[in-house]
């Protein structure tokens, strides 16, 4: 059931696109990164819109942890009225870097299948085979061998990432860990599964920048300048 729910179509789409890039396998896998990154935009960006709110919300929540740090019952009380006011879904962001994790176990299974076996079977009947697959990404990595300059440049481009994602706590340390466990157990993954998670990585990216500059471009909410009119009220009152 799982082959032909999930595995069959990803031979389809995957031989697809090799068709379409004239055999190019390492492309074809770059493109399939692509589609994949894209398609759960909506779920990344309102994951990523929370954890920017939390973040903002940090000093709140603090401060009402020291104010009722006696009663503890109360003062999650108080953080989950914010969290409601806010619409801040707690376990959004941890939900979806789950599903990354474990859109990558499933496409590590996929691939090590895709370059051990004949596509033939797996094939829609409008579908075909290319004539030939290129196996050697640029003319210098093997994707059914380990590489170590992937692994480096994927870890890399997930380190980065930690640092230009909203993330708090347990979500961060995770995020931190990640990149260096692919790094450390390289030689596990074949070449087609790390170009997988840089092309991933890539998408992934330019979507936050994407997002950073549509905050940049964003007007103030009403809400935000009257309190910079309070503010700068009290500032002038003090003076």
């Amino acid at each position: 059931m799982f082959q032909l729910l999930v595995f069959q179509p990803l031979y389809n789409l995957l031989a697809f696109l090799s068709n379409l890039l004239k055999g190019e396998l390492g492309w074809a896998v770059l493109v399939l990164a692509a589609l994949i990154r894209f398609a759960i935009w909506p779920w990344y960006k309102k994951a990523m819109g929370d954890q920017r709110k939390m973040t903002k919300l940090q000093p709140q929540i603090k401060e009402l942890q020291k104010k009722h740090k006696q009663d503890p019952m109360k003062a999650n009380q108080e953080v989950m009225k914010i969290l409601q006011a806010e619409k801040i879904n707690l376990g959004g962001s941890f939900l979806f870097l789950f599903f990354q994790i474990g859109i990558f176990i499933v496409l590590f299974i996929f691939f090590n299948q895709a370059i051990n076996s004949d596509w033939s079977p797996f094939l829609y009947s409008f579908i075909k085979l290319p004539a030939e697959i290129n196996y050697v990404f640029l003319g210098l990595v093997d994707l059914k061998a380990p590489s170590l300059i992937l692994a480096i440049i994927s870890a890399s481009l997930n380190s980065v990432l930690t640092f230009i994602q909203p993330s708090t706590g347990q979500n961060k340390a995770m995020m931190l860990g990640l990149p260096f466990i692919i790094l450390l157990f390289y030689q596990r993954f074949p070449a087609i599964v790390i170009l997988y998670w840089v092309g991933f990585s890539l998408v992934n990216i330019l979507q936050e920048f994407l997002i950073n500059n549509k905050r940049k471009l964003d007007p103030i909410p009403v809400n935000d300048l009257k309190k910079l009119k309070i503010i700068k009220k009290n500032e002038s009152g003090g003076n």
